[in-house]
């Protein structure tokens, strides 16, 4: 039975971090297992939280160094073969989740693992009007029971070693995964996708429309620039709408005869959307998400193009 290493990279998670652990803890699991929480500098009571589990290795950094140097750090601290990195924001779907894993690892002799990430109702209840309007594609995606693919998660420390770790010098806070896929594919490493999930809790932290656009939207743009440029089309999780797309769309506001095509089609997305939305939240500020959908596109535009210019996540 292989040992695995559990890497959680914390940041102000103190409303879901010891859910992540204990989900861990809970597992039931023959191997060897040891809990790595590094701490991203956080500015909230989740340091004092952590260190509550004495089973629970805490590396603390003395700044903020951002979530890829954060994660390369862990894993060079990290003791055995297998590596498994999980968000602070997550929770293992159940106690058989890891055996899981490993038997999908071990049926491949050259592969890492993926595992669905679902937001389950009695969660998605709890979340703000905002955070569901952002989350409605992951949660409509999560009752999708043909879904195929899984946040990454499961690796062997050597492949990751052999491919150099996480870029730390061009991706900060996002992008680090998509770039960690496409190295360990162009390796010829398989990607699997086990049927147990993980339970993703992002909504409990009730951002501020600001934080939504400026502080996810936009360097997650920029990171998908940034690996555009580097592996094209097949980087992009959406091949319909995507920065691309979009671009073309909101530029043909500038062309005259076209213009007035561009903004019906742009005003049925936005309506569409909003439709989508108000299927899963009825709430008064439904009136809002037209012009969401429509800023959101915009920074998203302007972060994508930034990233593919610059070459770097840098927000």
């Amino acid at each position: 039975m292989k040992n695995v290493s559990f890497i959680i990279p914390n940041y102000n998670a103190e409303k879901t971090v010891s859910k992540t652990i204990k989900s861990i803890q809970e597992q039931r699991y023959k191997g060897k297992i040891e809990i790595i929480v590094i701490d991203d500098k956080s500015t909230d009571n989740s340091i004092n939280i952590i260190s509550k589990y004495k089973k629970v290795k805490l590396i603390k950094n003395e700044k903020n160094l951002g979530l890829a140097s954060s994660l390369n750090k862990a894993i060079k601290t990290s003791k055995y073969e297998l590596i498994c990195i999980i968000w602070c924001d997550c929770v293992l779907e159940n106690e058989k989740w890891l055996d899981e894993m490993v038997k999908a690892y071990n049926s491949n002799k050259k592969c890492f693992v993926g595992s669905k990430l679902i937001i389950p109702k009695k969660y998605w209840n709890k979340f703000s009007f905002y955070d569901k309007v952002i989350l409605t594609k992951d949660y409509e995606t999560s009752l999708d029971k043909k879904q195929k693919e899984g946040r990454p998660t499961l690796f062997d420390k050597k492949s990751l070693f052999e491919i150099g770790l996480y870029d730390n010098k061009t991706f900060r806070i996002a992008g680090e995964d998509t770039d960690i896929v496409q190295k360990l594919q162009k390796k010829g490493y398989k990607w699997i996708t086990t049927s147990v999930n993980i339970l993703h809790l992002h909504g409990f932290y009730k951002l501020s429309l600001k934080k939504q656009l400026l502080n996810k939207a936009l360097p997650l743009a920029e990171a998908t620039g940034v690996n555009f440029r580097r592996y094209g089309i097949k980087s992009l999780s959406n091949k319909h709408w995507n920065p691309l797309t979009s671009t073309i769309l909101y530029l043909s506001l500038l062309i005259i005869y076209i213009n007035i095509a561009s903004f019906i089609i742009i005003a049925a997305l936005a309506l569409f959307y909003t439709i989508k939305v108000f299927k899963y939240s009825k709430d008064i500020k439904i009136i809002f998400v037209p012009f969401f959908k429509i800023a959101k596109d915009i920074i998203t535009i302007i972060g994508f193009w930034k990233g593919f210019i610059t070459k770097k996540q840098e927000f």
